[in-house]
């Protein structure tokens, strides 16, 4: 099957995204719950929170990448938000099980990691939840190395021990 991995700079469907969102969060507090930790927010709450911002994901300080399969079917997406003046934030790396198997998640990370370096980013910063072994794996295999917590962490300070956190840097 192919898929097509596309930045946009605005949303044309907000009820897929939503929709894929809320899949995303639904995995995330079922690996959090796995791991000790929980989210004081419903999946549909959190996915609708991230559009009512999407402003944060969108050209000119941030990207939102995502990627689309048969039938133009939404199965997978990236953000990209910036952190500080040199770093940038990923979130968000979700890709459908229909989809999985085929690198699209490897794709998303490069999109939005020559995303980055085209904005003049310095720094990537990312975190995953703690044994998310098939996210963490990507990131290692890109050079990204383990580090605490960084302060511009968009995720609750209270979640701090229920995730990993990595950063890379541009050469």
């Amino acid at each position: 099957m192919e898929y097509r991995i596309v930045s946009v700079t605005e949303v044309d469907n907000k009820p897929a995204l939503e929709e894929l969102l809320t899949e995303y969060y639904t995995v995330i507090l079922q690996k959090l719950a796995l791991v000790g930790g929980s989210a004081k927010n419903e999946p549909k709450d959190m996915a609708s929170s991230v559009l009512a911002n999407i402003q944060t994901f969108l050209p000119p300080t941030g990207r939102l990448v995502l990627a689309y399969g048969e039938q133009n079917r939404l199965v997978g997406c990236g953000t990209l938000q910036q952190a500080r003046p040199d770093a940038g934030e990923l979130k968000r790396l979700f890709v459908r099980p229909e989809a999985s198997g085929n690198r699209l998640g490897r794709a998303l990370v490069d999109a939005r990691m020559e995303a980055a370096r085209k904005m003049g980013w310095r720094t990537l910063l990312v975190n995953a939840v703690t044994g998310n072994r098939d996210m963490l794996r990507i990131y290692e295999s890109l050079g990204f190395r383990f580090i605490e917590r960084y302060p511009e962490c968009s995720d609750p300070i209270e979640l701090t021990d229920f995730f990993d956190y990595m950063q890379f840097d541009f050469d």
